[in-house]
């Protein structure tokens, strides 16, 4: 049943911070309303906001963020080194220097880390990260 996208808007609308939707919030919203995260995500964009916070710490909310943190071997961000592991296996699930939103999170739970380690090491090893699961970018 596809919920009333009045309601849904409500539901958006009460999850935003900052005149922006968290990343972890759409995908919240498009669980609880049964609906795709790219039809939370264009909803939100209709209410006149843009998601916020992503989960792989490629931008932040209205503020900028800063650089990012530094990644300890075991994907708490405290050392420069991405461990062997984790490099593995963001060359292995990346295409051509670009590694898919999705992959990067499968990634992250395949090692047990943290989304935004992923997002980090990729950044460290000079991996972009595409194709949001919430349109953000290509």
């Amino acid at each position: 049943m596809r919920p009333d996208e009045s309601s849904l808007a409500v539901a958006i609308r009460g999850r935003q911070r900052e005149g922006r939707l968290p990343c972890v919030e759409a995908f919240a919203l498009a669980r609880e309303w049964q609906v795709p995260p790219l039809e939370v995500a264009r909803q939100a964009e209709g209410l006149g906001m843009r998601i916020g916070w992503c989960q792989l710490g490629l931008f932040a909310g209205a503020h900028k963020k800063g650089p990012p943190a530094a990644l300890a071997v075991d994907g708490t961000a405290e050392s420069a080194e991405v461990s062997a592991s984790l490099r593995a296996a963001i060359a292995a699930a990346a295409e051509g220097g670009l590694l898919p939103c999705a992959r990067a999170w499968g990634v992250g739970k395949r090692l047990g880390i943290e989304r935004l380690a992923v997002g980090q090491a990729a950044d460290t090893v000079g991996v972009h990260i595409s194709q949001c699961q919430l349109g953000c970018f290509d």
